[in-house]
Order: structure tokens, then sequence, then C-alpha cells
């Protein structure tokens, strides 16, 4: 080897070939630290070598990659890629078209509930707010509630029906005593047809024996018993006594008396003083107008 040189003598290619023999250097020391170097093999000269001679220092200075398998790996790398992203927007799509049908399933549901809902109000409606006066002597038309809603009517038994003014069971009125027509007879929840049947029918939702508001009851006149035949023999003063299932007496005076047509159902309204409205079909055996006798709890 030549005498060693400082490094103010060396030339600018001398100075790189030294960097990268210091690298070189550095690089066996690492490997033989791991344990893959056993031996380092002597440093080459910082002369160039000889023409056509080995010149590892220019080995290290190659691309440390080969041009054709790069290229070859990075098109595989860009065509994994480009799978993997149409795999994500197939699996995007679904998901989006998995969504609007849900919603659109989710929407006809709600609509078709909502219908439902508004057809089952509006019989319930029709049901609880009554067009005609109770008491009439013709059974209801087959086929006035459609057969859908069929299930909602047939399961109720007046017997089993409490009025909704009820807070306790034994405030219900259970009999109606009206001493001049000679009436004394069982009350049972509900007017409807086969609440009349049984008796004297309690209108639910009215109030009860002797607390305030319209307590109103009805019966036939000239069929089940003609409770109310003489009911249009009542006169101002006398006296109409309804018990509730505890046996609780509440005396009313007649106060008023007239005749309506079966629409007027204005007979039924609440009102802040305790009476009582008696209805029942007239004239006799025609029936086409009600008769409504309303009393008024007694203060004695």
């Amino acid at each position: 080897m030549g005498a060693r040189r400082s490094a103010e003598d060396l030339s600018l290619a001398e100075l790189e070939r030294l960097v990268l023999l210091r690298r070189r250097e550095e690089r066996l020391r690492r490997l033989r630290e791991r344990g893959i170097a056993r031996e380092v093999p002597e440093l080459p000269p910082l002369e160039a070598p000889a023409p056509g001679t080995y010149d590892e220092l220019a080995f290290l200075q190659q691309p440390r990659h080969r041009p054709g398998v790069a290229g070859a790996a990075v098109r595989r790398r860009g065509v994994r890629e480009q799978l993997l992203f149409l795999v994500e927007i197939a699996g995007l799509a679904g998901l989006l078209a998995a969504l609007v049908l849900f919603m659109a399933d989710l929407r006809r549901l709600n609509t078709a509930a909502a219908s439902e809902q508004d057809g089952r109000l509006a019989a319930v409606a029709t049901l609880e707010a009554p067009v005609e006066l109770p008491g009439g002597s013709r059974p209801p038309a087959a086929g006035a509630v459609p057969a859908i809603y069929q299930d909602w009517i047939e399961p109720v038994r007046t017997d089993a029906l409490v009025p909704v003014g009820d807070t306790t069971a034994e405030q219900r009125p259970t009999r109606l005593v009206i001493p001049r027509i000679g009436v004394d007879a069982p009350v049972v929840p509900g007017d409807d047809w086969e609440a009349l049947k049984q008796g004297v029918g309690h209108h639910l939702g009215s109030a009860n024996p002797g607390a305030r508001g319209n307590m109103v009851v009805s019966a036939h006149n000239d069929i089940f018993g003609e409770i109310f035949r003489d009911l249009n023999q009542l006169k101002t003063g006398d006296e109409v006594i309804v018990y509730d299932a505890a046996g609780q007496a509440s005396h009313y005076r007649v106060a008023s008396k007239r005749i309506v047509e079966p629409t007027d159902v204005s007979v039924l309204d609440p009102t802040n003083e305790p009476v009582i409205t008696l209805i029942t079909c007239h004239p006799y055996l025609i029936d086409t107008q009600r008769l409504v006798v309303v009393a008024q709890l007694a203060n004695d």
C-alpha cells in the first residue's frame, strides 16, 4: 500500500471512495457483531483498481435492486391493491344498497302501521262517540261494524264492564227504583242492545250514583220487560232512587221531561250538578223519538 496521505492531499474522487470504504467497514463491523461475518477482509487500496479488475466499492455503489424484478413486484403490488380497492368498493356498494332497502322497508312498515292505527282510532272514535241515543227498540243493523273491527267488539261483555268514571266497583249503580210507576230493576254496565236485554243500562263513562255529573241510564218501553213503559207518566218532584253496589241509596227528584230526536246526543253531556238522565223510546210501539227525563239529586 502507498504512504498514508492527509485529507488535504486527496482528490474529490478519492474522498468519495474513502467515505465508501468507511461505510463498508462499518457494515462489516455490524455483520461481525451479529455473527454473520467472522473475518473482516482486507480493505482495498484507496487508489482506483486497475482496469478489468474487481472493484468492490464500485459494486457497493450500484443500486440495491434489480429493475426488472422490482418493476414486476411493483406491478404485482399494484394489481393486488387495485383488486382490494375493487373489493372494498363492491362491499361498500352492497352495504349502501342494503341500507337503502332497509330504510325503504322501515318507511313502508311505518306507513302501514300509521294507516292501521288511524283506522283503529277512527273505529274506536266511531264506537265511543254515539251518534244516536240509547234505548232503541230495533237491534243494530247487521254489518254496522266493518268485519276487520269485529274482533274489537266481540270479546266485550256488558256484565264485565265498569263505567270509566268509577273509582271503585262499589260505586257502580246496580238497582233503579221509581215508586210512582212501579219500576224496580237491575242496572247493568253499558247501554247497547245486549245490555238492555238484561235491565236498565248505565251509559259507560257517565257519573255514578250521588256523584257530581250526569248519570245516564236507559231502558226499553215495549220490549225486554218494558221497564220504562210508563216513564212518560212521571211528574216534577217524583222520586227516583238509585242503589250502588255497596247498597247505598241516592235519591233524585224529577226536574224536567222532554221529547227529543234520537240524534240529539247532547242529553249525554256531563253536568256540574249531580243529576240522573233517564232515556227510552217514544211513542210507544212507534219509537221514532226519545223521551228524556232529568232528575236532580235531592238535598234532603
